[in-house]
């Protein structure tokens, strides 16, 4: 599975569990170390962000997609799922605005997506 393909279906998957304020950003214009893409979720209460996180690993895995390392689950306030390629961050409301990852990576380009799929 190409990874512009995994990153589409990461934000279906957190769209299914009314995942909120979804950004993708393409972070490996600026540092290819650390990933190719982040992509940025919110959720409401430390239930919504793991049901999101839930969501969005069982989804991947049907499809032989299996995440590399996966932390902060337990409290759910911060649940980052590292997939290699993609990082993914779901955040409670107050801890997005603390962190403010948009504006740390505010360099990196916003990658755009429809139902239809993901513009480049």
């Amino acid at each position: 599975m190409e990874t512009l393909e995994i990153v589409k279906k990461i934000i279906e998957k957190a769209e299914e569990k009314k995942g909120e304020d979804i950004v993708v950003l393409e972070i490996g214009k600026i540092n290819p170390i650390i990933a190719d893409y982040m992509i940025i979720i919110t959720g409401t209460v430390p239930i919504h962000t793991r049901a999101i996180a839930d969501n969005i690993i069982g989804g991947l895995k049907e499809y032989g997609v299996i995440p590399h390392h996966l932390e902060g689950y337990t409290e759910g306030r911060w649940i980052a799922v590292d997939y290699g390629d993609i990082m993914i961050n779901i955040f409670l409301p107050e801890l997005r605005d603390y962190y403010k990852l948009e504006w740390l990576w505010s360099d990196a380009p916003r990658v755009e997506y429809t139902a239809e799929g993901i513009k480049q």
